[in-house]
C-alpha cells in the first residue's frame, strides 16, 4: 500500500522538522519494512512508502528522533498518490508555484534509490508524479514570477526595512536556497558578504551575480559579520546551530535575521535588537500568494485528479499484460507435459510431437482467446482487480502480480461518480 507520513509547516514546527531531519540518514531503518523515500526540505520531512506495516515504521521514527508520530498527517492509497502529485506540483506548498519542490524530492528520490530503498511501485508513482508536475507548469500559471520561501524572506525585509538598495547582507550558505536569496538581493541592489565553509562552492555563486558586490569570507568570520550588519541570511545544512548567544555583542541598531535552515541555524536569541524570521513566521505572505492564485489552483487540481485516474489505469493495465502471459505459458507447460507423458506411454509417437504440440496449443489459444479479450477490454474497468485476483486463485498462480485487496481504481471511480 502506498502511504505518506509528512511532517510539514502545516502540524510541526520548525524545530519538530529540525529533530525529524536526522532521519534521512537511517535507510536502513526504514527499508526493512519496505519501499521507502525520506524527504527533507526546509517546510516538511516525508516519508513516502509502499508497505503493509505502519506501526512499526511510526515506532520507529519516534525512536530516532523522540518525536510523537500521532502529529504526522498520514495518507493511505488513493490519498497518498494525490498527496504526493499535489507536493510535486507545487500546490501543497507554503509558497504555491514554488520550483524547489521537485528538485528535492527528485534529489530525494535518487538518494532512496542508491540505498536500495525504491523498487516498482514507489518508482513508477514518482515517474507519473514528475509528468504530473510538468503538465501543471505547462498548463496553468502557478510558476510565472516563481516565488520562494528565499524570495518571500527577501520581501519580508522590503516590508520593515523599504527600498533595501544600497544596504548590505550578510548571507551564509552557498547552497541552492542561499542562491535563490542572492539572486533577489541582487535586483533589490543589496551587496553580498557571502560566508561559507568552502570557498570553491562560494566562488561559484559569485559568478551568477553581476549587478552587485559580493565578498566571499570563511566561516569564522562570522561573529563579526552579524555584530556588524543589519541584514542576515541563512541556509547551511549544519545540523546544530551555527550563531549561538555567545557570539552576539549589544549594538544600537536594528537587526534583521532570516533562517532558512532546518534544522536551525540560529539559536533561540535573547535580545531586544535582533528580530529572528524563521520559515514559519513567513506565512503571512504565503497566504497571500494562495489567494493571488486560487483560478490557477483550480486548474492545477482538476490536472492532478486527471493524472491520478490516469496513473490508476495504468497500474491495472500493467498488471493485464503480465496476467494474460502467464495464462499462456501457464497453458504452454502443462501442454507440453502432457505431451511428455503420452509419448512415454506409447499414447503418441515421439515422430508425431511437433504435430501434436501444434493441436494442443491451438486448442489452448481457443480456450484462451475469450479470457484474453475480456482482461483487455476490462483493463481500465473497476472491476479489473476482481478479475485478476479471480484468475489468480483459479489457476494458482503464485505471484503477487495482483492484490485482492486493492480498490484505488474502484475508489476513485466511485468518488468522481458522486
Amino acid at each position: 500500500m502506498y502511504r505518506i507520513i509528512s511532517f510539514n509547516y502545516k502540524n510541526s514546527d520548525v524545530e519538530t522538522r529540525g529533530k525529524l531531519s536526522v532521519l534521512v540518514n537511517h535507510y536502513d531503518e526504514f527499508k526493512k519494512y519496505g519501499e521507502v523515500i525520506i524527504v527533507a526540505t526546509c517546510n516538511r520531512i516525508e516519508l513516502a512508502t509502499f508497505s503493509n506495516l505502519k506501526n512499526p515504521i511510526l515506532e520507529k521514527i519516534t525512536q530516532l528522533t523522540g518525536v510523537d508520530p500521532s502529529k504526522a498527517f498520514i495518507y493511505e492509497g488513493v490519498d497518498a498518490i494525490r498527496h504526493i502529485f499535489k507536493v510535486l506540483s507545487s500546490i501543497d506548498s507554503m509558497v504555491v508555484g514554488e520550483t524547489q519542490i521537485t528538485g528535492q524530492y527528485k534529489e530525494a528520490f535518487m538518494s532512496a534509490y542508491e540505498e536500495g530503498a525504491v523498487k516498482k511501485n514507489l518508482s513508477r508513482v514518482m515517474h507519473h508524479g514528475f509528468k504530473c508536475a510538468k503538465r501543471v507548469r505547462n498548463e496553468t500559471n502557478l510558476s510565472s514570477n516563481p516565488v520562494s520561501v528565499a524570495s518571500i524572506a527577501v520581501k519580508k525585509a522590503k516590508e520593515v526595512l523599504g527600498d533595501l538598495g544600497g544596504y548590505s547582507a550578510v548571507v551564509v550558505g552557498a547552497g541552492d536556497t542561499s542562491r535563490i536569496i542572492c539572486k533577489h538581493l541582487e535586483k533589490a541592489g543589496v551587496n553580498i558578504i557571502l560566508v561559507n565553509r568552502t570557498y570553491e562552492n562560494a566562488a561559484e555563486l559569485k559568478e551568477e551575480i553581476e549587478h552587485v558586490n559580493v565578498d566571499i569570507h570563511s566561516i569564522d568570520k562570522l561573529p563579526k559579520f552579524i555584530n556588524n550588519y543589519r541584514l542576515l541570511f541563512t541556509a547551511t545544512s549544519s545540523k546544530e546551530p551555527i550563531i549561538k548567544q555567545d557570539m552576539i555583542e549589544d549594538k544600537e541598531f536594528q537587526r534583521y535575521w532570516f533562517d532558512l535552515a532546518i534544522p536551525s541555524d540560529i539559536c533561540n536569541i535573547e535580545n531586544e535588537n535582533i528580530n529572528v524570521f524563521r520559515v514559519d513566521d513567513l506565512k503571512d505572505i504565503s497566504e497571500e500568494n494562495i489567494r493571488q492564485r486560487e483560478k490557477e489552483l483550480q486548474k492545477a487540481e482538476k490536472i492532478i485528479e486527471e493524472e491520478i485516474q490516469n496513473y490508476l489505469k495504468f497500474i491495472q493495465e500493467s498488471e493485464v499484460t503480465p496476467m494474460i502471459k502467464m495464462l499462456r505459458k501457464k497453458a504452454e507447460l502443462i501442454g507440453k507435459d502432457v505431451i511428455q507423458n503420452a509419448i512415454k506411454k506409447h499414447f503418441i509417437k515421439k515422430e508425431d510431437e511437433k504435430e501434436v504440440e501444434k493441436i494442443v496449443y491451438t486448442a489452448f489459444k481457443r480456450f484462451l482467446h475469450n479470457p484474453t479479450l475480456t482482461l483487455k477490454e476490462n483493463a481500465n474497468e473497476p472491476q479489473i482487480d476482481v478479475l485478476l485476483s479471480s484468475i489468480k486463485k483459479l489457476f494458482k498462480i503464485d505471484d503477487n502480480l495482483v492484490d485482492s485487496n486493492k480498490c484505488d481504481y474502484n475508489f476513485i471511480v466511485k468518488k468522481d461518480k458522486k
